[in-house]
C-alpha cells in the first residue's frame, strides 16, 4: 500500500523545511525535500556600497554569521586585488574556526543527542514523539548530562569569537585584509585559555559520545548514504608558510578524487520557486525573480549542481577529501566526522594562534573600484559556501550566493535527478509509519540550515505536525 508521510516543520534545524515522502511497504520510494522561506539577500544588496555585503550578508544566519562575513569578504578582495597578510588570514581564520566549534558541538548536542538520547523528561524543551532509544541507563545518562554541560561551552566558542571579532553572532572584526582589529598578548592568552577548555571537552566528552551512539546505533551506517558524490572549495589551505592545514579544493566520484574547477558550478531550477530565461546557468549569469505560481515546483532551494550532479558538502566531505575518515559515507558517518573535524578544528586553531604577531594591524584605507567583479569561495561549518559579485560604478550590482544547503537540499535538478538529501532518504525502511524518526535522523545528519534561528516551541500549541496520508 502507498502512503505519504509530511513532516512540517522538521525541527531541530536551522529555519523551515518539509519532508514528502512517500512510502511502500515501509519503504521510502521518493521524497521531496522543500524549503519553505524565501529570503532574497541577493536583491537587498544591489545598489549598496561594496563593503555593506560583509556585514550584511550575516544577516542571513544566526547560526553561521561568520561563514558568511568570510566568503564576501573573499569575493571584495578579488573584486578588489587585494592579498591579505599572512597574519590577516590567520586572525580572520581563527575568527572562523571558533565559528565551527560553536556549530558542531551546538549541532551535535542541542540537534542529534535528542534523536537518541532519552533527555530528563522535565526539560521544558525536549519533547520526543518516538521510543527508539537503545542506550543502557547508565550510558544514556551520561550523555544527557553532557547534553547540559555542552551549552556553555559551545557559547564559549562564540566568547572566544568575539575575542577579536567584537561580538557573537554578526562579529564586526573580518574585514578585507583580515579583521579590524589587532592580537595583543592578552587577547591571545584569553583565546588559548578558553580553547583548551573546549578541547578537553571534544577529546573526554564529545567523541567517546559519538562512538557510544554508533554502537548502540550501527544500522545507521547503512542508512542515508546518498550519491557519494564529495566537493570541497578547501578548508584552512593554501597558506604560504604553513601550507594546507585541513583539505584543498577537491572532488570525489565514482571512487575517484580529483581537483575542484569552479567552472563546473551551475544552479538549474526546474523544481524551484523562480523563473528566468536560463533554467541552468553559472553563478555570474543571473539571478533568478521568485515565482510562486511555477507549476512543478516546490521549494524556494535551488539546485547547485557539479559537472551536472548533485554533490554532498560538509564534515564528512572534507574528512574524506582529507584523509582523515574514510569508514563510509552514511548518517552515523556524517555524525562520527562533525565530531571529529571538531578536534581538528581545535587543533588548527592551536596552530595559527602560535604564529599570530601581537600589535600588528592588517588594515589600511581601501578604494572601491568603478567597476569589476569577484568571487569568494570557502568551505565553512555546513560545507561550500559562495558569494559571487559585481561592481559597477562603485556600488554592488549584482550578488550571487550558494549556501551548503542549498548543495545538500537542493531540489530535483532539470534532468529530474534528486537532490543529495533526497536520495539519501530514499530506500530507507520506516518501523513505524505513524513515528518515523528514521527521516529525521537522516536529514538532521546533514545539519540542515535553510535559513536562520527558527525554533518551534510554544508551550501548549501543536509545535509541528506529521501527516499520514493513506
Amino acid at each position: 500500500m502507498t502512503k505519504r508521510i509530511v513532516i512540517n516543520p522538521v525541527t531541530r534545524i536551522s529555519g523551515f523545511m518539509e519532508i514528502d515522502a512517500t512510502i511502500e511497504n515501509n519503504t521510502v520510494v521518493d521524497v521531496k525535500t522543500e524549503g519553505l522561506l524565501f529570503r532574497g539577500f541577493e536583491k537587498m544588496l544591489v545598489g549598496r556600497n561594496p563593503f555593506d555585503a560583509v556585514y550584511f550578508t550575516q544577516r542571513i544566519c544566526g547560526i553561521c554569521s561568520t561563514a558568511h562575513s568570510m566568503a564576501s569578504t573573499l569575493a571584495l578582495e578579488a573584486a578588489m586585488c587585494v592579498i591579505p597578510t599572512e597574519q590577516g588570514r590567520y586572525l580572520r581564520d581563527i575568527l572562523h574556526g571558533c565559528e565551527f566549534l560553536q556549530n558542531h558541538i551546538r549541532h551535535f548536542y542541542q540537534y542529534t543527542i535528542p534523536d537518541f538520547v532519552r533527555l530528563p523528561d522535565k526539560y521544558p524543551l525536549y519533547v520526543t514523539d518516538h521510543n527508539d532509544f537503545r542506550l543502557p541507563k547508565h550510558k544514556n545518562d551520561e550523555i544527557a548530562s553532557h547534553y547540559f554541560e555542552s551549552l556553555d561551552i559551545s557559547r564559549n566558542a562564540h566568547e572566544m569569537l568575539a575575542v577579536l571579532g567584537g561580538k557573537a553572532p554578526h562579529n564586526h572584526g573580518i574585514f578585507v585584509g583580515g579583521i579590524t582589529t589587532q592580537a595583543t598578548t592578552d587577547r591571545i592568552i584569553k583565546i588559548k585559555s578558553i580553547l583548551h577548555s573546549i578541547q578537553q571537552f571534544i577529546v573526554s566528552r564529545m567523541i567517546p559520545d559519538a562512538y557510544t551512539i554508533a554502537q548502540y546505533y550501527s544500522d545507521y551506517y547503512k542508512m542515508g548514504g546518498g550519491y557519494g558524490n564529495l566537493l570541497s572549495y578547501g578548508c584552512f589551505n593554501g597558506y604560504k608558510e604553513l601550507g594546507t592545514l585541513y583539505v584543498n579544493p577537491l572532488v570525489y566520484s565514482q571512487g575517484k578524487v580529483n581537483v575542484f574547477n569552479p567552472c563546473e558550478i551551475t544552479e538549474e531550477i526546474d523544481y524551484s520557486w523562480y523563473q528566468d530565461k536560463m533554467d541552468e546557468y553559472k553563478p555570474m549569469d543571473t539571478v533568478p525573480e521568485a515565482d510562486m505560481s511555477k507549476r512543478q515546483a516546490y521549494s524556494w532551494v535551488k539546485a547547485p549542481r557539479y559537472n551536472g550532479l548533485p554533490y554532498e558538502v560538509g564534515p564528512l566531505a572534507r574528512q574524506w577529501l582529507s584523509g582523515e575518515y574514510r569508514n563510509g559515507i552514511s548518517t552515523m558517518d556524517r555524525t562520527i566526522a562533525r565530531v571529529l573535524e571538531a578536534k581538528k578544528i581545535a587543533e588548527i586553531i592551536s596552530i595559527l594562534i602560535e604564529n599570530l604577531i601581537p600589535g600588528v594591524s592588517v588594515q589600511k584605507e581601501y578604494a572601491i573600484p568603478t567597476s569589476s567583479s569577484g568571487a569568494g569561495l570557502i568551505d565553512t561549518t555546513r560545507g561550500a559556501l559562495g558569494h559571487w559579485l559585481k561592481i559597477d560604478k562603485e556600488k554592488l550590482s549584482f550578488y550571487q550566493i550558494i549556501t551548503p544547503s542549498a548543495w545538500n537540499l537542493s531540489t530535483r535538478g532539470n534532468n529530474n535527478l534528486r537532490g543529495t538529501a533526497e536520495q539519501a532518504l530514499v530506500g530507507t525502511v520506516i518501523q513505524r509509519i505513524d513515528n518515523p524518526v528514521e527521516l529525521g535522523r537522516i536529514i538532521r545528519s546533514f545539519d540542515p540550515c535553510v535559513s536562520c534561528a527558527t525554533h518551534v516551541y510554544s508551550k501548549g500549541e501543536c509545535i509541528k505536525s506529521i501527516q499520514v496520508i493513506p
